[in-house]
């Protein structure tokens, strides 16, 4: 019995170290298709913040633990200092229930995010109706609702007009749009709504 429970006892440890060591890497086949890690866990390299609607507001973009935090003291995004045209993106995000956020897609460093590219809404209550999943003010995806204080998986693909979202392996939005063609990526944080980013990886299409 003692020798089971060592066993078991090293068998959690080691899938907790697995669990740990694979955060904000590569796995093997995603080096092979050809991803880049955006966010190394340690530092905000590769990253620009930016306030939005406050000029004078302070971004609180920081590292902790190996996530992408914002705490929500101010209106603000962070966007990866290089442009992407075609590509896959992959990342996780988390936040308490209601987290009102944003994935920014094609976006312009200067100017309205929102405008300037697509806004991907992290948000269940958008009172126009783009919920979670939705292109603000392009397209309405179906219900999709995130998980409250667990790790979300979202998967984009944007290539020519054409643009899918995955939640959490499922598929929530298949749309056509061509307003926008090329820019960088970036991540939304608005006030008083803390959430944290992982394992952000991009491949080009």
């Amino acid at each position: 019995m003692l020798r089971f429970r060592i066993l078991t006892l090293t068998a959690v440890l080691g899938l907790a170290a697995s669990s740990a060591w694979a955060q904000n890497t590569l796995t093997a086949a995603e080096s092979q298709q050809g991803y880049k890690l955006l966010f190394d866990g340690k530092t905000l390299d590769g990253w620009e913040q930016r306030t939005t609607s406050q000029p004078d507001a302070k971004p609180d973009w920081s590292v902790q633990n190996g996530t992408l935090l914002c705490g929500g003291t101010a209106p603000s995004w962070i966007h990866t200092n290089d442009t992407y045209t075609d590509y896959q993106l992959k990342l996780q995000l988390r936040g308490p229930n209601l987290v009102n956020s944003g994935v920014f897609l094609r976006s312009q460093k200067e100017g309205a995010p929102h405008i300037t590219g697509y806004e991907l809404q992290v948000w269940d209550k958008q009172p126009a109706g783009y919920n979670t999943g939705s292109l603000v003010g392009v397209v309405i995806a179906p219900p999709a609702t995130l998980k409250a204080d667990v790790w979300n998986d979202y998967d984009v693909t944007l290539k020519g007009d054409r643009i899918t979202v995955k939640i959490n392996g499922k598929t929530v939005l298949l749309a056509s749009d061509g307003l926008h063609s090329s820019g960088v990526i970036g991540l939304q944080c608005q006030p008083e709504q803390r959430i944290e980013f992982r394992n952000i990886k991009v491949r080009t299409l």
